[in-house]
């Protein structure tokens, strides 16, 4: 089962181990299910890696046959403050 995915062009997009700033789409069931949300993570090739699943999505949906793994740091707030 998967927590997140994520859309790209390209699996080069996804640097592994390196902390990035990342939109992805919460998975979790729920009210907030397919949510997007922008986060600082962490991903891997390998799905033991990090301890949440993440799938991957190419440009029209089309789903990455192996899954990765994500270890979400925090959530970014993309908002400038005179709109919170």
């Amino acid at each position: 089962m998967y927590n997140y995915d994520i859309f790209v062009k390209e699996l080069d997009e996804l640097k592994e181990d390196q902390e990035m700033e990342l939109q992805v789409r919460d998975l979790a069931p729920g009210i907030h299910k397919y949510a997007y949300k922008w986060v600082k993570a962490k991903v891997s090739a390998n799905p033991d890696t990090y301890p949440q699943k993440l799938q991957i999505r190419f440009g029209r949906g089309q789903a990455y046959e192996n899954a990765y793994s994500i270890q979400v740091l925090g959530e970014v707030n993309k908002f400038p403050q005179k709109y919170l």
